[in-house]
């Protein structure tokens, strides 16, 4: 305290000297010392025993209308949403009918050899290419056996399999063809005929590949040659509903039954979804789902267009 009176003392001196009084010197000095703050703990309370604090009364008014409301259980669905959901559930079994078909490829009223064949009718000339691998009985490669191709477009196609039993044909046309293999040893000829489909090119691809592997029977299995040297089995007649096709041309026909199977389904659940609802937007989905699950003779796509466009159509109400 001392030191600071002494340093207090020197600055009224130092005013007083440029003609102020030693009064104003004081005043000024006091006015640039800091302020002490002090801090209520109660903040002012200390006084007050007790403080009630009250909400503001609710006007029942407020809620007067709540018992209005209606939870999406207590809601009337719409009977036009009904129907159009009923129409759904009918094209979802169509579209689910078509892929089990598909997964059917021997069976049904779509199989994979109708539709090769009717992708080869306008196929370029020259765009199949032939290729596969012979083999005997007991799994040994057919060496040097002679593979003739004759076809019902682009005529006779010749070659000779390798040390492995493969074989590769280029520049045939696309069509329903006979396939015949044949061997020659000590004058004698063996030979088989299989009925088979060449496949056109899939989308802008130049050409379409077929690739088919064949058993050849054993000489035991041959029949009489008549005196001519020639034993022949002919499977063509039992071809002629299934022709040999690719394996995974099938594989890939069956792929689309999976998933026109898997569209049904998935349509199915949102159609009764929608049957205890009434949502249009489940109705609009689901109808989407079953267009493209197809059906037969596109049955599932006619009945999911036409809900779809009813949907636009029909009154809104309470039921959505």
């Amino acid at each position: 305290m001392t030191n600071d009176a002494n340093l207090e003392d020197k600055y009224v001196e130092k005013i007083v000297s440029m003609g102020y009084t030693e009064e104003d010197a004081k005043d000024y000095i006091e006015s640039k010392k800091p302020k002490k703050i002090i801090i209520d703990p109660n903040l002012g309370l200390g006084d007050v025993e007790e403080i009630e604090v009250k909400l503001p009364e609710v006007n029942e008014s407020v809620f007067a209308s709540s018992s209005n409301i209606l939870l999406p259980s207590q809601r009337d669905v719409n009977p036009y949403a009904r129907g159009l959901a009923v129409i759904l559930l009918i094209g979802c079994v169509a579209g689910l009918l078509n892929g089990i078909d598909f997964l059917s490829p021997t069976s049904g009223l779509n199989k994979p050899h109708d539709l090769i064949y009717a992708q080869t009718i306008n196929a370029p000339e020259d765009s199949a290419i032939f290729l596969g691998t012979v083999v005997l009985e007991d799994g040994s490669p057919a060496q040097n056996f002679t593979i003739n191709v004759r076809a019902e477009r682009g005529g006779n196609h010749f070659t000779t399999t390798d040390h492995e039993g493969k074989f590769r044909m280029e520049n045939l046309t696309p069509s329903l063809s006979l396939l015949d293999i044949a061997i020659v040893e000590d004058d004698i000829t063996y030979g088989v005929s299989h009925r088979m489909l060449l496949n056109p090119p899939a989308g802008f691809e130049p050409y379409g590949f077929t690739q088919i592997d064949i058993v050849f029977p054993d000489k035991s299995e041959f029949g009489t040659d008549n005196g001519t040297g020639v034993f022949w089995i002919d499977y063509s007649p039992e071809e002629m509903e299934f022709p040999l096709i690719d394996p995974s041309a099938a594989t890939i026909y069956s792929i689309f039954g999976y998933g026109f199977v898997g569209l049904a389904l998935l349509g199915g659940l949102l159609s009764i979804i929608a049957l205890n609802t009434g949502n249009l937007g489940l109705i609009r989905s689901a109808s989407g789902l079953v267009f493209f699950s197809m059906g037969h003779f596109y049955s599932a796509c006619c009945l999911g267009l036409v809900v779809l466009l009813l949907s636009f159509m029909i009154p809104k109400n309470e039921g959505f």
